[in-house]
């Protein structure tokens, strides 16, 4: 994970917005481009809030050092926003997107709680070795 800035290094503040707009950009690919689904200010400014929230998580917690819940959380939130892409083209009288979005968000959480869980793991392996 040479790629990712040191723990508590001002880089993080670039890489909040860069991947706060990454996601973004992806959440409006699939609403508005892939489900052909009319556009709104609003839905906009929700997904934008929501981008943003989990950049904030993500990234924080990367700066805090904990860099396994910053790598198995993307890969998380990349895998939920691959099965959501997925379920848009699934024939499901409509329920696609809400299908597809709950999709997204049960990977987000469930690679931040394996995150946390590996963080966990990592750091009661290095506390027990110091014993």
């Amino acid at each position: 994970m040479g790629f990712l800035p040191t723990a508590k290094s001002k880089r993080w503040s670039l890489w909040i917005p860069v991947y706060a707009l990454v996601l973004w950009l992806l959440l409006l690919l699939d609403r508005f481009v892939l489900l052909h689904k009319d556009f709104s200010p609003l839905l906009l400014a929700r997904y934008a809030a929501l981008a943003l929230g989990a950049s904030i998580v993500v990234n924080g917690f990367g700066w805090l050092g904990a860099r396994l819940v910053w790598l198995i959380t993307t890969a998380g939130i990349l895998a939920g926003l691959g099965l959501m892409m997925a379920y848009t083209y699934r024939e499901m009288s409509g329920w696609e997107d809400l299908a597809g979005f709950l999709m997204f968000v049960m990977f987000a959480l469930g690679g931040f709680a394996a995150g946390l869980l590996a963080e966990g793991i990592l750091w009661l392996i290095r506390h027990r070795r110091k014993l």
